[in-house]
């Protein structure tokens, strides 16, 4: 079994302050679980390069950033999508932070979905669908289409790609929201805010733990 150290007390800080003291503990056990399956599964099938001494500043914390974003997923029953969603981040931590949030996992890679089926499973989180096929493919199916009031991208295609291939599984006035740094989204606001046909907005920079970066939110909402 691959050791995987404890979040430290900068990294606990953080995520109480995602999370909430009353849900803190039952995370902490859900995504030490999922960490371990995640690297030991590494050994065989690539699903990060980030090593486990950085796991908790570098997934757990920069995915768990978006409930400080997105007030949103603190209503219970809200129906979300996370578009390739690769071994689960940020699908998983969200899921486990909140358990009222009906997330579903969308990925092209069979294998990557396979992972995440079987920890979900293990950790007993009834409220994380993996799904293994394509965002704009998956929009063509009616329980799906339209269906969705959030959906999360992190580290995949470019900003107006992923309006393209998310635009259907978006209900009205449903909002993308993709993980960026701020260079990452200068290079990408001004084909954003040229589309007419979308409203974007960015977020304020959130600092990560330990210095390892900053992270903002490209919001793009469907009128």
């Amino acid at each position: 079994m691959v050791e995987l150290p404890p979040p430290d007390a900068a990294e606990r800080a953080f995520l109480l302050e995602c999370v909430g003291e009353d849900r803190l503990e039952n995370f902490l056990s859900l995504c030490t679980r999922y960490g371990e399956l995640l690297y030991e599964t590494n050994e065989s099938l690539n699903l990060t390069a980030i090593p486990p001494e950085s796991y908790w500043s570098k997934h757990v914390c920069d995915c768990v950033l978006a409930l400080r974003a997105l007030p949103e997923l603190f209503a219970d029953g809200v129906r979300m999508a996370d578009v390739g969603c690769g071994a689960g981040l940020p699908a998983f931590p969200l899921a486990a932070a909140r358990p009222g949030l009906d997330v579903t996992a969308i990925d092209s890679r069979g294998k990557k979905i396979a992972f995440l089926e079987r920890a979900a499973s293990e950790c007993g989180l009834a409220n994380l669908h993996p799904v293994h096929a394509r965002a704009n493919e998956l929009a063509a199916k009616p329980e799906y289409r339209g269906g969705f009031r959030t959906i999360t991208a992190r580290a995949v295609a470019g900003a107006s790609e992923l309006v393209k291939e998310c635009r259907n599984l978006l209900g009205q006035g449903g909002s993308l929201c993709v993980f960026r740094t701020e260079s990452q989204a200068a290079d990408e606001w001004p084909s954003l805010i040229a589309d007419k046909r979308i409203h974007a907005e960015r977020t304020p920079e959130f600092p990560l733990p330990h210095e390892a970066g900053t992270r903002l939110f490209l919001r793009i909402r469907k009128p």
